[in-house]
């Protein structure tokens, strides 16, 4: 699967075209936040996406664990997995990123405005491996973190490589950025 992506320049007069591959990893540097915006909503009718916004995209007043379900409920690709089924996958991911049992079973009963940016972040992530998405979306994934909570967060590729090897990630920044731990990405400039 590869998904075509085209965007006018601020004139108009130029027109680019980014063609995202199956199975590969892409850093879009988008510096206006029209460009951002634009992005974003051209790769959510693509194909079906997650993305980990900034502050998660959680909605506010339901706790994580119905934030966790919720896409999962609506998905239009497959039947929804039984909740005791659902319940163990979130905690193996969460696991696999180091949050421990009795601290997966308290997130879940929290709120989202209860929780750090980097746990938004966190729970927003797991959401999309939950849906089983063709892209994921890291939109400014690393922005505000305090560095180890970046080099967790460098681990979510990861586990996204592990599960679904054969699916595209997009790294979406407004500016260039180096992060340790993270392996060169086709650089893609708006």
């Amino acid at each position: 699967m590869a998904a075509t992506l085209a965007f006018d320049d601020a004139t108009g007069l130029q027109r680019l075209e980014v063609l995202l591959h199956a199975g590969r990893r892409y850093r879009v540097v988008a510096p206006r936040a029209e460009q951002k915006t634009q992005l974003l909503r051209r790769l959510r009718t693509a194909a079906p996406v997650a993305v980990v916004a900034p502050r998660g995209g959680l909605i506010g007043n339901l706790k994580v664990w119905e934030n966790l379900l919720l896409p999962v409920q609506y998905h239009p690709r497959h039947v929804v997995p039984a909740p005791a089924s659902l319940e163990a996958r979130a905690e193996s991911f969460f696991a696999a990123l180091g949050l421990a049992r009795e601290r997966f079973f308290d997130l879940c009963a929290l709120l989202p405005e209860r929780l750090t940016e980097f746990e938004r972040r966190l729970v927003a992530f797991v959401r999309g491996l939950l849906a089983e998405p063709e892209i994921m979306v890291y939109d400014g994934l690393f922005d505000g973190l305090a560095r180890p909570e970046v080099q967790k967060a460098v681990r979510f590729d990861a586990l996204f490589r592990r599960h679904f090897p054969f699916r595209t990630a997009v790294y979406v920044d407004g500016h260039d950025l180096t992060v340790p731990g993270l392996e060169p990405h086709p650089l893609i400039h708006l």
